[in-house]
């Protein structure tokens, strides 16, 4: 049996603390605090772009006019559902209240980072109609001189990839290698004041946002944050997250019975919810924290 229950490790709180549960913070998704969001039916929805303007020239008085068109491309935007269940005995719900709603309260977190992982990483990503930013190209931000002239020339090299770079988003890692960053007297060069100042409000005026979401040890070199113009990423939400208890029977992915439901005394959790992601890759930049690639 894989359910949660009086029994589970963990879970066997003194009655005097039973209902003092300390959660840690979770991390919004930063992709939907970042990216552009938009209107999304369950069909699916096609979003135009311009890809490029129409060139004028310079003519004579009476000579013929050019004649040049703006190209346009277009993608489809399509639900894709991210859902889990978990199971608990109904004693479980009924003795540990707090510890169960404060379980059931970080599911939309948890959807949140899936989202985030597949939509900046790749990983879990849906084969088709549903962008990923893993291939976007890879710059680092390692200060391999610390105190030299171009401390900072990894964030440099990232707004001259993506000149209108409009945001940048940081795993711990990669705000860590931010604020080593020094000039050549040894003074922090991203933050004013090491003693006061114990984080990153913004890079070459663009905005900095912290999430463990943007950073992942999966890929080699270790992506440590994404940046970019985040006007060209679009995403969207079929109706809101889904949370349902039942006592259903569930099954496991293999097919096998996790729970009978009402039979075993048992109840299940399923969170849901239906988006869509769309980008354009050469408009972001990884941020790594070893050579380019």
């Amino acid at each position: 049996m894989v359910d949660i229950n009086r029994g589970t490790t963990g879970v066997n709180l003194p009655p005097e603390v039973s209902q003092e549960i300390w959660q840690d913070i979770q991390d919004a998704s930063v992709v939907m605090g970042l990216a552009r969001r938009v209107s999304l039916s369950g069909a699916g929805t096609v979003y135009h772009e311009v890809l490029t303007d129409s060139e004028p020239a310079f003519v004579g008085e009476t000579e013929r006019k050019p004649v040049s068109n703006a190209t346009v491309g277009n993608k489809t935007l399509v639900p894709h559902k991210i859902a889990v269940v978990q199971t608990y005995s109904d004693e479980f719900r009924r003795d540990l209240p707090g510890l169960f709603n404060a379980l059931v309260s970080r599911l939309p977190g948890a959807l949140g980072k899936t989202f985030d992982n597949a939509a900046i990483h790749g990983i879990g990503a849906p084969a088709s109609n549903f962008d990923d930013l893993s291939g976007a190209s890879g710059v680092s931000i390692l200060n391999t001189t610390p105190g030299s002239d171009d401390a900072y020339a990894g964030f440099l090299a990232a707004l001259g990839a993506v000149p209108n770079l409009s945001a940048w988003a940081l795993a711990p890692a990669g705000e860590i290698l931010a604020l080593g960053n020094r000039d050549t007297s040894g003074s922090p060069i991203i933050t004013q004041n090491v003693q006061t100042e114990g984080s990153v409000g913004s890079i070459l005026a663009r905005p900095v946002f912290r999430s463990a979401n943007a950073g992942t040890e999966t890929t080699d070199p270790h992506t440590v944050g994404i940046a970019g113009d985040w006007s060209k990423a679009v995403w969207g939400q079929v109706e809101g997250v889904s949370i349902d208890i039942s006592d259903n029977p569930v099954y496991a992915a293999n097919g096998d019975l996790i729970s009978a439901g009402w039979q075993d005394n048992m109840i299940s959790v399923r969170a849901e919810i239906h988006v869509g992601f769309i980008a354009d890759t050469s408009k972001f930049v990884r941020l790594t924290g070893t050579d380019p690639v």
